[in-house]
């Protein structure tokens, strides 16, 4: 059976490159009623996995639906004995261009508000200018841990609201491979002056499996097979001077308890001065969208931003991370970076600076082992060349001896060069340990880009140069 299922989906890969015997975009009828388009991507790894992915769309404008197929077959890379042990995925959906509606069955990727109530404290903080509606999409990716489901997103056409602007209503229903369904829904309207208002709900329950500490000693008990109930609601407002956003989430899980989320960002100013508050908390019987008990905590964070000509950007920010609104700080990070002006046109200058960053963390989780890292960035360009230097630091603040203890430093760069259709990388490598035992690392690729798509060669070295690596990859439009 897995023979037959890959022989199927390799087909079915295979075949688009096929589509090069059509005229690309080819049209039925005097209108150009329709158009196809192809794209196969994948990467073979040596001693790793070959990863297949086939994506076809067939348009049609005149009603503007897109009908999308795709395929994913990943497994053990040849020449390993375990070639035959692969996944494979089908999926597939059916979009409506004007409204963004559309009707889906396969493996998702998640976005707004749905997404950002899962295991909150893997996300980063909520901006407010990073808050998106809730939408999912077909996964591109291979994985064994997400199963397919079938999704479908409905919104209106735009429609005049008197003394309002215009407006629209959406939702969604989400059906998992166990038939538990989740909802989303509400509505957004673009103001005067280019404003806009966005509220939406979302509603889930889900039945979880029995769960297991992982060690003796765990805030989480050991769980038996139990439902469990999420309900959110999220709050957006957007203006060129001024942005906020709210989430609440609300998560009763039977034999666990009850407990809350939210979060709260501010945007002030755009251009070319941006300040941006954010701040989220959970409660310790807080359980995500994904099933998984975050854990009690709070976060803050600020960040400053200044844009200027030709692209240039300033960039410094600062997050904490406290167990709960009042308590102490017991990690933080603060970043600086800074995007140079991009080239004037017809220039001749030799050497250009391109960007610098460096960030600062600190884990004091224990109060007498604070675990401190330093990452600096400094990348540039010589004549046609573009240059990345990185440097990590890593130690131990020991409070009671009043003391650092190093712990590891990591050095590598990146050389680029392109010669069209080629563009070379070259990224040699060093890392020191505590003990002072070092280990060069080094790795190249070679890519042939067009308008066509890419393929990449690739081969990095570790251990000195006694163990290596080789792949390739490709993405094929056609």
């Amino acid at each position: 059976m897995a023979r037959k299922l890959y022989f199927l989906s390799l087909m079915a890969l295979l075949l688009c490159p096929a589509a090069g015997v059509f005229p690309l975009g080819f049209t039925l009828g005097k209108a150009g009623t329709f158009s196809m388009d192809m794209l196969w991507s994948g990467s073979w790894a040596y001693d790793g996995n070959l990863i297949n992915r086939g994506d076809l769309r067939l348009r049609a404008h005149k009603p503007a639906l897109t009908l999308r197929a795709q395929a994913i077959d990943r497994r053990p890379a040849p020449p390993s004995p375990e070639f035959e042990e692969g996944l494979v995925a089908f999926s597939g959906g059916l979009y409506h261009e004007t409204t963004g509606s559309r009707l889906l069955w396969g493996i998702l990727d998640e976005g707004g508000l749905p997404a950002r109530i899962k295991n909150v404290w893997n996300r980063g903080m909520p901006y407010a200018e990073q808050r998106q509606g809730a939408i999912a999409d077909l996964y591109t990716e291979p994985s064994t841990t997400k199963e397919q489901a079938l999704y479908l997103w409905l919104g209106s056409p735009w429609f005049a609201v008197p003394h309002l602007g215009s407006a629209r209503g959406f939702g969604s229903a989400l059906l998992d491979d166990k038939n538990q369904g989740a909802f989303d829904g509400g509505f957004e309207a673009q103001l005067a002056e280019k404003a806009a208002l966005r509220i939406e709900g979302f509603y889930a329950r889900n039945h979880l499996e029995a769960k297991t500490p992982a060690a003796w000693f765990s805030e989480t008990p050991p769980l038996p097979e139990r439902d469990q109930d999420i309900l959110a609601g999220s709050l957006y407002f957007n203006s060129p001077g001024f942005a906020a956003a709210a989430d609440m989430a609300w998560s009763e899980t039977f034999a666990y308890g009850k407990d809350l989320y939210g979060n709260l960002a501010f945007r002030i100013g755009d251009r070319p001065w941006r300040l941006s508050l954010a701040a989220d908390a959970a409660g310790s019987r807080y359980v995500g969208r994904d099933g998984n008990a975050t854990g009690a905590g709070f976060r803050a964070a600020a960040r400053v931003e200044r844009r200027g000509k030709r692209s240039s950007l300033f960039k410094t920010g600062a997050t904490l991370r406290s167990a709960a609104a009042g308590e102490r700080f017991y990690k933080g990070s603060i970043q600086f970076y800074y995007r140079f002006q991009t080239a004037p046109p017809r220039s001749q200058a030799f050497f250009r600076p391109s960007r610098i960053s460096l960030t600062i963390n600190r884990d004091a989780s224990d109060i007498e082992n604070k675990a401190d890292s330093i990452a600096a960035l400094w990348a540039f360009a010589l004549g046609k060349a573009s240059l990345v230097f990185q440097g990590d630091l890593h130690g131990i603040c020991r409070e009671a001896a009043g003391d650092y203890e190093f712990v590891s430093a990591k050095m590598n760069a990146k050389a680029s060069y392109t010669v069209k259709p080629f563009h070379f990388d070259v990224k040699p490598g060093y890392v020191v340990n505590k003990e002072g035992e070092g280990q060069a690392e080094a790795g190249a690729s070679v890519s042939v880009r067009g308008k066509w798509g890419r393929i990449t060669l690739k081969a990095n070295l570790a251990d000195s140069g006694r163990e290596w690596e080789a792949g390739v990859s490709w993405r094929l439009q056609l």
